[in-house]
């Protein structure tokens, strides 16, 4: 085994953590384009209401991960900022999916092309060919969600013997009647063909892996992760979800809105609401995952909806969190790291 195929307990806890904090990011990113949509019948709306609920099953499933390796996992205000997707580096892809999503944004804002490029690059399949996953444990530095997670199946095999079923979450299992083993119920070696279904059902679900050549379209769901409660389209992944209304080259009306309104207008007040809700919201997920029984958290989730809603309804963008510039006071942690964050968008930006 080559030295940097060789991981740390550390190293793979710090893992999960990011794969935690990257499933959790997408999230605010995707209701807001989604609840941007007037019209809920609308094909964009409903797909990216799928991706949403799968997404949330990602968190679980990522934070059950982590409290059997003996991380317990915490939850980040998410950074949207730029051009900057966490713990993707596409100059890594080859080809580079830039190149076909170019105009890509990575801040909050309506269902439009920029949020839609943004959305295809982040579920980027994890292309199989000649080139084997990097397997090395530096988190910041993967094509794909797919190839991170491949990276994540390494670490997590030289550490099976640490596996304990701790802190279990299983708050989705009623909408996946062929998805067994949400939780890890076994302990040591044992259990890690546990931890491997884990990994599988995210990236299958997510982005899939394609083989060189083959069209986006030939990826199909497994049967045992799919959705069997309320998906139009359960055997497809997120990126042909998204692709399919990439190719469509349809936006439907979207409400328009500023990012910053006026202090005491409507706009400012739904921001602050749903800021204070989201930050409640953020507490709520700590103590779940810590081994809590929050009774708030399914009526916490549709709360925050209606939230994101009302801020597009009085012309303001969705707010989660406080401006990049005002983040060094705050007591909870961001993601991603804000220096790291105006760092790279130097870097693209040319300067």
């Amino acid at each position: 085994m080559a030295d940097n195929d060789q991981w740390t307990l550390k190293q793979l806890q710090e893992h999960l953590q990011a794969a935690v904090d990257l499933e959790f990011w997408t999230i605010p990113f995707y209701m807001s384009a989604m609840y941007s949509i007037k019209n809920p019948g609308e094909q964009a709306y409903q797909a990216i209401l799928s991706v949403v609920n799968q997404e949330m099953l990602h968190v679980q499933l990522a934070a059950n991960l982590a409290n059997a390796y003996g991380l317990s996992p915490s939850f980040a205000c998410p950074v949207y900022h730029g051009q900057f997707i966490p713990h993707l580096d596409f100059d890594l892809d080859d080809p580079d999916p830039r190149t076909k999503f170019a105009g890509y944004s990575a801040e909050i804002g309506p269902f439009d092309q920029a949020r839609l490029n943004t959305m295809c690059l982040i579920e980027y399949p994890m292309w199989i060919g000649d080139e084997q996953p990097r397997p090395g444990p530096d988190y910041t530095s993967y094509g794909s969600i797919g190839e991170f997670y491949s990276s994540v199946a390494v670490g997590a095999q030289q550490f099976a013997d640490c596996i304990k079923p701790v802190n279990q979450v299983n708050h989705f299992a009623r909408f996946y009647n062929g998805f067994k083993g949400m939780t890890i119920t076994g302990q040591g070696a044992e259990a890690f063909p546990q931890v491997s279904n884990i990994v599988t059902a995210i990236c299958d679900q997510g982005e899939g892996q394609t083989d060189q050549g083959t069209s986006w379209m030939a990826h199909s769901v497994p049967p045992e992760y799919q959705n069997t409660a309320d998906d139009t389209d359960p055997s497809w992944s997120h990126f042909q979800k998204f692709m399919a209304l990439w190719s469509a080259d349809h936006f439907p009306e979207t409400y328009e809105a500023e990012k910053h309104p006026a202090p005491g207008t409507p706009g400012h007040r739904a921001q602050e609401i749903l800021m204070a809700n989201f930050g409640t919201f953020l507490d709520t997920l700590d103590a779940l995952f810590k081994g809590g029984e929050p009774a708030a958290f399914g009526t916490q989730m549709m709360t925050l909806g209606g939230n994101i809603l009302n801020c597009w309804k009085n012309g303001a963008v969705p707010c989660f969190g406080l401006p990049v510039g005002e983040r060094n006071n705050s007591l909870r942690r961001s993601f991603p790291n804000v220096d790291r964050v105006l760092k790279k968008t130097r870097v693209l930006e040319g300067a």
